[in-house]
């Protein structure tokens, strides 16, 4: 087991071994946010056929001003022509609509006067096609995405529009949490002089949804033993989360309901603030990670440990997504790697990162605003207005 190990070294041991969930297929209206098991490739031409790009006449030539056209037929939308053009020759076409063979321009109808069966150039033709070629958005065979894609609305139609009614995706990974603060109580619950509603359970749900995840269940049993509970909850999920007990100590809960099922300890505190006190083990496969019982240290806890395996469970890359920014205000405090709540704006200059008030461990009031963490490293000076940091954005489309 690794004793307080630095971030990375922490990441590193927790996601080796852990592979992708087995695939499933899924149909398409219920794929977004899904991630591909699969890659997918064009299968046919899109557009299949070439279309007009506007309202407006098929025409066989460039035309001067004053040119006229014999009208052989107005095309209806979803009408497929039966006709080729001649010389001198134009047929009505609308948006989107097939062309008849010996196209080379469609006008936009504006262009043009009608008399009768003619029509008349306005103008001189501008030679500029307004025409959608054959295979001009995917050609057959085009790679349209790679598995380990997270499925955006944007590939959802690219995938409407060949008729793809279903698609491989992995599994969404199967998370547990239990809180094991005997002084927790659902929060829906009456609490007692003593006793603290559980904050925990709901935002790690809220976060493992958001992730891809399903969250199966979130248990508190207080003062009751903990012990078959989580032993039952491995047999149903790829990942428990476990809230509160993990500092050395007379409450080290979590350490010993652990030793107690005789799990393999991974690691045991990491050197960040906050989060400090979390840790890692494995059961039959299973994955165990532990969170402080402290509100803002068990979401840094998630973001940096938990969220990463959701992520490789799901093919995705595990690793968050950094970014620099400059930061608005102040924080003064200095010391060991440190993980602040901050909110990200942009302008013409960059990114923006605000670093939010209430950024103690115990307390909730950052989460209402926030999309970022900033990451300043170890032995870092006093944060000033101006200075470039490093941000990971909260955002689970990546």
């Amino acid at each position: 087991m690794l004793r307080q190990p630095s971030l990375e070294e922490a990441q590193e041991t927790l996601l080796h071994g852990i592979e992708p969930l087995a695939r499933e297929t899924v149909p398409l209206p219920e794929a977004m946010g899904r991630v591909l098991a699969a890659d997918i490739w064009a299968p046919h031409d899109l557009p299949s056929h070439p279309l007009a790009a506007l309202d407006g006449f098929a025409l066989p030539e460039k035309g001067v001003k004053g040119a006229r056209f014999m009208i052989k037929k107005f095309l209806e939308p979803g009408e497929i022509p039966s006709f080729t053009l001649g010389p001198a020759e134009a047929a009505g076409v609308v948006t989107g609509g097939h062309i008849p063979p010996g196209t080379k321009e469609v006008v936009r109808q504006e262009a043009v006067r009608v008399e009768g069966e003619f029509l008349v150039l306005r103008e001189e033709s501008g030679g500029g096609n307004n025409i959608r070629a054959a295979g001009e958005d995917f050609r057959a065979g085009a790679e349209i995405a790679r598995h380990g894609t997270r499925i955006t609305p944007g590939l959802i139609a690219v995938l409407a529009a060949f008729g793809i009614a279903a698609v491989e995706v992995h599994r969404r990974p199967r998370v547990l949490i239990l809180n094991l603060g005997k002084e927790v109580v659902p929060p829906a619950g009456k609490a007692a002089p003593g006793q603290v509603r559980d904050s925990n359970g709901p935002l790690l749900a809220a976060l493992v949804k958001r992730d891809g995840g399903e969250a199966v269940a979130v248990a508190t049993p207080g003062m009751a033993g903990p012990e078959p509970l989580l032993e039952k909850m491995l047999r149903q999920a790829e990942l428990v989360i476990t809230v509160g007990g993990t500092a050395f100590g007379s409450n080290d809960r979590a350490l010993r309901v652990l030793r107690a099922l005789e799990a393999r300890l991974i690691f045991w505190g990491v050197q960040i603030k906050p989060g400090s006190h979390s840790g890692a083990a494995e059961k039959d496969n299973r994955v165990v990670i532990s969170l402080s019982g402290n509100p803002s240290a068990c979401a840094v806890g998630y973001e940096l440990l938990a969220a990463p395996v959701l992520r490789k469970l799901q093919g995705l890359n595990p690793h968050p997504i950094r970014l620099p920014a400059v930061c608005a205000n102040s924080f003064k405090k200095t010391g060991q790697r440190r993980f602040l709540w901050g909110y990200i704006t942009g302008n013409h200059d960059g990114l923006v990162v605000t670093v939010l008030p209430g950024q103690k461990s115990s307390m909730l009031q950052s989460f209402v605003k926030a999309n970022a963490l900033i990451d300043l490293p170890a032995g870092h000076p006093p944060l000033e207005p101006g200075a470039r940091v490093s941000v990971i954005p909260l955002n689970p489309l990546f």
